[in-house]
């Protein structure tokens, strides 16, 4: 009769340790860091899902850490184009299209106001800067 050890078999504690050394010394001395973001592969259009608050926080984000690694912000445009430039209003560009818009379908500026839940002088302002006469 053959000879067999009805018991459990040890393991090989040295084995185990030896796996567990190799993971922890990987050739990638990140490996073990925090896990790296990466960008989507089509970025611009990534970017058009943001809505402007969204976007405004990684814009201020993105000129922090330049600054932060040393690098010069980027300079602000010298010539900005009438339509995009915001009056002293502080609407976003979307409502300020809109306000635009409905005042040219004929909406009057109180109702555009009351529509939209901003002050009427703020529609005015919108009309003015666009250079509208009704």
């Amino acid at each position: 009769m053959g000879s067999s050890r009805n018991g459990p078999i040890a393991p090989d504690l040295f084995a185990a340790a030896s796996a567990q050394e190799a993971a922890s010394r990987s050739s990638n001395p990140t490996a073990n860091a925090v896990p790296r973001h990466v960008l989507p592969t089509d970025l611009p259009a990534a970017i058009k899902h943001l809505d402007d608050q969204e976007l405004e926080q990684l814009l201020v984000a993105v000129i922090a850490e330049q600054v932060q690694r040393g690098k010069k912000p980027p300079a602000p445009e010298k010539t900005v184009s009438k339509r995009m430039e915001a009056p002293s209003v502080t609407l976003s560009i979307g409502k300020l299209n809109a306000v635009r818009a409905a005042f040219k379908a004929g909406v009057t500026p109180s109702k555009i106001a009351k529509q939209f839940g901003i002050p009427q002088a703020d529609v005015r302002k919108v009309i003015a800067s666009e250079g509208i006469k009704r």
